[in-house]
């Protein structure tokens, strides 16, 4: 491996700074905001319950 070799890698974006982002792959590992893209795009996590108010 050789520095500017570019690789993939697959984890959570955990931060987003000004120039940074921070990605989850067991440590957090800062990286450059322009050498990321995004593979998938953002799922909200799906819900359990339904939000509604049980009736009396």
């Amino acid at each position: 491996m050789n520095r500017g070799q570019q690789i993939d890698l697959k984890g959570e974006v955990t931060r987003i700074d000004e120039d940074t982002v921070t990605i989850d792959l067991g440590p957090l590992v800062p990286v450059d905001r322009d050498k990321v893209r995004l593979m998938e795009k953002y799922r909200p996590p799906k819900r359990r319950k339904a939000l509604v108010v049980a009736p009396d």
